[in-house]
């Protein structure tokens, strides 16, 4: 069962979800149309947030960045803390049997290496998307994640009501499914939304990098790189899209730290 913080959780994520998903339709222009006559325009009733160096809405622009941010972010984190379960799950039931030891093994060399760095370095020498990019954040946040299940996968292999359900003749993955793994994924999931921020902060520096969301699509990360070459002649550029990523973060680092005094 799920207790109420991670219903709650849960519920901001969704109002996140559903946020991100409506938003594109609030922008009132289109956000990759260019218009060179209005290059440059700085923040007025026309153009909220001004126009950048193509003439594009800069507002729109944050708009659908912001949502592609979310998510990306969200559709990693989701397939990272799946991914997390199976595999945790499966090495903490056989613990210290030839699939737990696959799984240290793997899971240490991971961590263990610059793994984001090597990824962008592979990026860099292939035609980089916002699928790598969601699949690097995946390949990234599902370690802990899967740590975490094996440790208290472990703790539980051996209660009572697990002896007795092996005793009475039921299936490994019987016991495993409906036993063990439901009273272990509230603790997961949890566990796995407090990375939220990072991954977050993860797409956007791989889109600052040219890394993710490719032109002319907006990526919140790009469009602060873009911005940065016109910091002093037309700031709001890169400012915008800065304080819509610091918006997104810090209102769920509050939420997190509102939900951990509960």
């Amino acid at each position: 069962m799920l207790s109420n913080k991670n219903r709650l959780l849960g519920t901001c994520l969704l109002v996140l979800f559903a946020l991100s998903y409506l938003l594109p339709f609030a922008a009132t222009q289109d956000p990759v149309s260019l218009n060179l006559d209005n290059r440059f325009l700085a923040p007025s009733l026309d153009h909220l947030f001004g126009t950048d160096d193509l003439g594009r809405d800069v507002l729109s622009r944050v708009l659908h960045g912001f949502s592609i941010t979310v998510m990306v972010s969200l559709a990693a984190l989701v397939s990272a803390l799946l991914i997390g379960i199976f595999f945790g799950s499966i090495a903490g039931y056989f613990y210290k049997r030839w699939v737990d030891w696959i799984f240290n093994w793997v899971t240490s060399l991971i961590i263990s290496i610059p793994f984001l760095l090597i990824m962008a370095s592979i990026l860099s020498l292939t035609k980089p998307n916002i699928i790598k990019a969601y699949l690097i954040l995946t390949g990234i946040m599902w370690v802990n994640t899967a740590r975490l299940v094996r440790a208290d996968v472990i703790t539980r292999i051996h209660l009572e009501y697990v002896v007795a359900s092996r005793a009475f003749g039921y299936p490994e993955w019987s016991i495993l499914i409906r036993g063990i793994l439901p009273a272990s994924m509230a603790s997961a999931i949890l566990f796995s939304i407090s990375y939220l921020p990072e991954i977050i902060a993860l797409e956007a520096g791989l889109s600052f990098l040219g890394l993710g969301v490719q032109p002319p699509n907006p990526g919140l990360g790009k469009m602060i790189f873009d911005g940065l070459n016109y910091i002093y002649t037309a700031p709001w550029i890169a400012l915008f899209p800065a304080f819509a990523l610091f918006l997104l973060v810090l209102c769920i680092n509050i939420i997190q730290g509102l939900l951990k005094d509960k």
